[in-house]
């Protein structure tokens, strides 16, 4: 056959569909310097050459040259690939496999995808022009102005402007990295949507990391959530939650349900059912079934109150904690209650407040206000303050006693051995028979003395130095009754003891 008849037949071959067909399903070419028949593709597929350009609805697709399947309404594009939506998508590769009665293109090697807001690069594009939805599965990456992220598979909607990525996703931004399983992402509201395990890791000095089996991040307005076993965790401190709010431009953060604050520097762990932070205050605030453990050695303390407050001093650099209402500590050997306490971790010291009661052993201590000072997680001295009681019990009726102004008691192994005694001393305790039998009461000692020296041993009053103006009675035992041996202001109170972990939340 006639090279120059072929042609003229191939043109007139085209004439009708691009001049008359109106069926929107049909592929139109509108331009290529050379079309010329190949009979070794097939019945009507020809080559064409040239500024190559098609268009499909209202898609236009160019390239340098072409296969045309007339009969199937496809083609085979090659070469400077260029796919373009008007002012929404534009598609670039260097080889393109298009259906027109699918809408659907694929397209090869060096694949670029713009939409003005970001940039999609892969070596394989799956690309509807009717719906504009767009997929890799082979490995892509996404730039926009702000942000780069990778991942193996990869689905854009670009009517919804979002994103849906799957297989080792990470998303790097100038402020953190974000890497994660599964993740979408909104480019007009620029808000990533993470599911399955996922880290956060902010750069910088001062870095946090935060996990996550299900959350949010909006990098315009930085707000986030975070949920299924999440924490956030800085250099000082591991924040857990069922769920966390956090506004890192507000420096605002809020969590729900299981929380729990891990100081690390002070070996503290505070829980409760909510917490609040405020980055320009400095502070957090725990309110629900609160407790805060302070961890010393293998022996713990415990504290819960109605709201406890951690605040944070930036000019010494450590962490305040307040606790306010029906506060009660429990720990092996010390167990107390008040109504307001304060631990500083910059001198290591609890300030309890209001009505407070400690007890250590077999020894109860009152006092307007009472300092507990700590050392290498261990108690070392106690500071009582004014109208100071200590009191042990002796029998049910029989009560050893120490009163004064002011008391400092000090600990060896957290257990009570020695207490001074400053200001109107006064004191009742019982003598036990030494030889016959060590449990049976020979007498009392009702003692007055500015200044004294108490020594307790085996949790119990062993010695007595009064040191100034001493006045002192040894009553034999039967000679006075009990009720009559009981200083002024004297109270026992070991119901109110509390006698477990659990006892704390109990106020009585």
């Amino acid at each position: 056959m006639n090279k120059t008849f072929f042609l003229l037949s191939a043109i007139l071959l085209f004439a009708p569909e691009l001049v008359f067909s109106q069926k929107k399903t049909q592929v139109e070419l509108i331009n290529a310097n050379v079309l010329e028949g190949d009979e070794r593709l097939g019945k009507n597929v020809f080559r064409l050459i040239g500024n190559v350009k098609f268009k499909h609805d209202n898609v236009l697709m160019n390239c340098d040259s072409a296969y045309r399947y007339s009969d199937e309404n496809r083609f085979d594009a090659f070469g400077n690939v260029h796919i373009n939506q008007g002012d929404t998508v534009n598609v670039y590769g260097d080889l393109l496999k298009y259906d027109g009665n699918t809408s659907m293109a694929h397209i090869f090697d060096n694949v670029r995808m713009t939409d003005k807001k970001m940039t999609l690069t892969t070596d394989l594009l799956n690309f509807n022009t009717e719906t504009n939805i767009a997929d890799y599965n082979t490995g892509g990456k996404i730039v926009d102005s702000a942000n780069v992220l990778t991942s193996i598979k990869g689905t854009y909607f670009s009517k919804d402007k979002m994103l849906f990525f799957k297989g080792s996703v990470v998303l790097n931004n100038p402020k953190y990295i974000l890497e994660s399983d599964t993740l979408k992402y909104n480019t007009v509201s620029k808000t990533s949507y993470f599911f399955g395990p996922t880290t956060i890791d902010s750069k910088g000095k001062d870095s946090t990391l935060i996990y996550c089996e299900y959350g949010w991040y909006n990098t315009e307005t930085e707000k986030s959530y975070f949920s299924r076993k999440a924490f956030i965790q800085s250099k000082s401190q591991r924040l857990k939650g069922d769920s966390l709010l956090y506004d890192n431009h507000a420096g605002d953060g809020e969590a729900f349900r299981n929380v729990e604050i891990f100081d690390i520097d002070n070996k503290t762990i505070v829980n409760g059912d909510h917490a609040t932070y405020s980055e320009k205050q400095q502070q957090s605030v725990i309110t629900g079934r609160t407790i805060m453990t302070q961890l010393m050695d293998n022996d713990s303390m415990f504290l819960h109150a109605d709201t406890l407050i951690a605040k944070w001093d930036t000019v010494t650099n450590r962490k305040t904690y307040y606790a306010f209402h029906h506060c009660r500590i429990f720990k092996s050997d010390l167990q107390g209650k008040c109504d307001s306490l304060v631990y500083s971790s910059v001198d290591s010291t609890i300030r309890f407040y209001i009505d407070p009661v400690l007890w250590n052993q077999e020894n109860q201590l009152t006092a307007d206000s009472i300092n507990l000072e700590t050392s290498n997680s261990k108690i070392d001295k106690m500071n009582l303050y004014n109208t100071s009681f200590i009191t042990s019990k002796v029998d049910s009726q029989r009560f050893n006693q120490v009163r004064g102004k002011n008391m400092t008691g000090y600990f060896e192994d957290n257990k009570l051995y020695k207490i001074y005694v400053t200001g109107n001393g006064q004191t009742i305790y019982y003598i036990k028979d030494k030889k016959e039998n060590k449990e049976r009461l020979t007498g009392v000692n009702r003692a007055e003395c500015s200044d004294m020296i108490v020594f307790i041993k085996e949790n119990k009053v062993s010695k007595i130095i009064l040191l100034k103006k001493p006045e002192g009675t040894l009553y034999p035992i039967k000679e006075l009754k009990p009720e009559e041996l009981k200083l002024k202001g004297f109270m026992w109170l070991e119901e109110k003891r509390p006698v477990s972990k659990e006892d704390i939340f109990i106020w009585k």
